[in-house]
């Protein structure tokens, strides 16, 4: 794949060039290449003043998915990028041309993290663990009339840390109809606008909400030992290559951990997982909106009429068929302690679920986790955790990293319990 950039008046436009190989790769992938331009906005910052690596970065997380053997960069990136991406990238290399005087980017001394915001309760809990100076980047995927994407909460958010005092950056950015179905090309495709303004900005890293079901696989099948996981050594090494570390400030602490801290925290008033309806109108439809208002229900008490909510809605319906359930161990953790309420679904639901399992410790944070924050953050995450949050003990730690659910999905049991629940939809 051939990549070439350029800019008009203050828009960013990348232009890729599929190659043959690249059409031999896509032919046996589930997801394809639906448009060829992506663009980004940055407020007028001109091309020539981003460092070429953050480009050639920013190139890698957008077309990742589509390449076949060879991706050709728009810009000629330092030999330190150039050397260290290839080290990583094992499907297909980079072609570019190297700039020999090009020197890596290196924070100021006066640095500060970046993070990908979504306006979400994860990503506000991880906003709510870090410095005050945190830059807070939403990306603000254009708003298309087939859509059922709405950006009106996140934008809200976005506006009310502003009025609070925080460098909030809103960026047009459209990489995500490069992809179809519609969503992020690569996992952290989303921070593209803050790499692409990282030095702008004087970032030393970029942060995520990545909560402890996604990093360390608690819900799903088995768990994951993150840090030494391919998912880490990839984009990690792929950031650090551009001179940004990976910061990870709610790794170690479950959905339920999040709502606590949401709970608990001024900024929590301003998120809102729920990107389908208007802010302070959750759909009220969607899987997010389901899980999260369930957890509501049993951690606050807060009405949501859950048995309603499933019969209602295909979306919730469709999610609770797969198996296993994704995040099952927030399902739960809910259904151990949501308020009463006579209902066939609830029933077969709880059937359903491995409900004698004490995962009283997804109200903990996963101390270990402390290794994905970068190291002049350690400290003062640690304490602001602290301040919502008990730390596992030694015993529960070891419960998380034993987490195991194939014998339960195994039993025949739970297969029927299964086939029971889906009867109802």
């Amino acid at each position: 794949m051939k990549v070439t950039i350029e800019q008009r008046d203050q828009v960013i436009y990348f232009k890729l060039k599929q190659e043959k190989n690249d059409l031999e790769h896509m032919q046996s992938s589930n997801i394809k290449l639906a448009e060829k331009i992506a663009f980004i906005d940055l407020g007028g910052i001109n091309l020539e003043d981003i460092h070429p690596d953050f480009i050639g970065l920013s190139t890698i997380l957008m077309c990742h998915p589509f390449v076949g053997k060879e991706l050709s960069l728009p810009v000629r990136v330092s030999k330190y990028f150039f050397d260290e991406s290839n080290k990583v990238l094992s499907k297909y290399k980079i072609v570019s041309e190297i700039d020999s005087e090009l020197l890596p980017y290196s924070p100021p001394k006066r640095s500060r993290p970046g993070l990908a915001f979504s306006g979400g309760a994860d990503s506000s809990a991880a906003l709510s663990l870090m410095p005050g100076n945190t830059v807070p980047i939403f990306m603000n995927r254009p708003m298309k009339r087939w859509s059922i994407y709405d950006s009106d909460a996140p934008l809200a958010s976005c506006e009310l840390l502003r009025e609070i005092g925080f460098d909030v950056q809103i960026i047009d950015c459209d990489v995500e109809y490069l992809r179809k179905p519609v969503g992020f090309p690569s996992d952290l495709a989303h921070a593209i606008p803050s790499i692409m303004l990282a030095e702008n900005l004087g970032l030393d890293s970029i942060a995520f909400g990545t909560v402890m079901e996604s990093a360390y696989g608690i819900g799903h099948e088995n768990y994951k030992d993150y840090p030494n996981g391919a998912h880490k050594r990839f984009y990690g090494s792929l950031l650090k290559a551009a001179g940004l570390d990976l910061f990870l400030p709610v790794s170690g602490i479950s959905e339920v951990g999040t709502s606590i801290i949401n709970h608990k925290s001024p900024l929590g008033e301003y998120s809102q997982s729920c990107i389908r309806g208007k802010s302070g109108l959750p759909c009220l439809k969607c899987w997010k909106c389901f899980r999260k208002g369930m957890l509501a229900n049993a951690l606050f008490g807060t009405e949501f009429n859950i048995g309603t909510i499933i019969k209602k809605n295909k979306e919730v319906k469709t999610k609770l068929s797969a198996y296993p359930i994704s995040h099952e161990n927030v399902l739960i953790y809910s259904i151990q302690r949501i308020q009463i309420e006579d209902s066939e679904y609830i029933e077969k639901l709880g059937d359903r679920l491995d409900i004698d399992l004490d995962l009283s410790f997804l109200e903990m944070w996963y101390s270990p986790s402390l290794e994905l924050v970068p190291e002049k953050y350690k400290i003062g995450v640690k304490e602001k955790i602290s301040e919502f949050l008990k730390t596992m003990n030694t015993n529960q730690e070891k419960l998380l990293e034993k987490w195991d659910m194939e014998d339960f999905l195994l039993k025949e049991s739970t297969k029927i319990a299964h086939k029971q629940l889906k009867s109802l939809f």
